[in-house]
């Protein structure tokens, strides 16, 4: 997972770490350590962030 480009898909749709782990159902420390690689990514908390972030090829980011 390429979290640079995630933050920056959050940054360029004008939300937060706080804003996107809520439309997606988690926590923000959850998000944060999923950001950080402590944690993994469900499939559907990758569905829901694409759909969130407006986010069309997800293995660029999603997939090493």
């Amino acid at each position: 997972m390429d979290a640079n480009k995630l933050r920056a898909k959050i940054k360029e749709n004008g939300l937060n770490q706080n804003d996107v782990a809520q439309k997606i159902g988690i926590s923000s420390n959850s998000l944060s350590r999923k950001l950080l690689g402590k944690r993994e990514f469900t499939l559907s908390e990758v569905l829901a962030l694409c759909k969130v972030l407006r986010i069309e090829n997800p293995q660029e980011i999603f997939l090493k």
